[in-house]
């Protein structure tokens, strides 16, 4: 029995491997915060892509480009999918553009979604000439981290991202 006694005090006090026992405890949880700072920043950039090619197209009904086009849907469409730059997938993308006579007559119904999260609202309505005009983009965005999605969205796999553009169309000339 001296011997098993004399064996675990020398275990206790054995500091060789230490590190690799503290870093065994803090590896999973150092790994779990990188991956939700990864999931974030690109969330996070997959929105700024989305803003920008939404405030691209929306630029183009503004000045009536749209408007003017054969086929103003596709022309539209055309303007915002050469702006997702290759990050969001064309196809996942749904628009809502509406027109109102000015900004007090102004009122967005909220978005729909189907039951997989994807957004239903889908109106095209660039509107004309000096009329006041709301451009929403959405776009559903999936985690790759099944519990970051846990933490932002319980019982769900993805947020929608939204990004709204809100002017006034100018006084272009319009065909006779």
């Amino acid at each position: 029995m001296p011997k098993l006694g004399k064996r675990i005090r020398s275990y206790a006090t054995d500091r060789r491997g230490s590190t690799a026992e503290e870093f065994a405890l803090i590896a999973p949880v150092f790994i779990l915060m990188l991956l939700i700072v990864f999931e974030l920043g690109y969330m996070i950039f997959t929105q700024s892509v989305l803003d920008g090619a939404a405030r691209t197209a929306a630029r183009m009904i503004r000045t009536g480009q749209i408007q003017s086009a054969g086929n103003p849907l596709s022309t539209f469409q055309t303007a915002l999918c050469g702006n997702l730059a290759g990050v969001i997938s064309c196809g996942s993308v749904s628009t809502d553009v509406e027109s109102f006579g000015n900004f007090s007559a102004m009122s967005l119904p909220p978005l729909t979604t189907d039951t997989n999260g994807n957004v239903t609202n889908n109106t095209f309505a660039p509107g004309t000439p000096n009329s006041a005009v709301a451009v929403r983009v959405a776009y559903t965005y999936h985690f790759f981290v099944p519990l970051v999605a846990q933490f932002l969205n319980p019982g769900g796999n993805g947020v929608v991202l939204l990004s709204t553009v809100v002017f006034k169309n100018e006084p272009y000339p319009t065909a006779p």
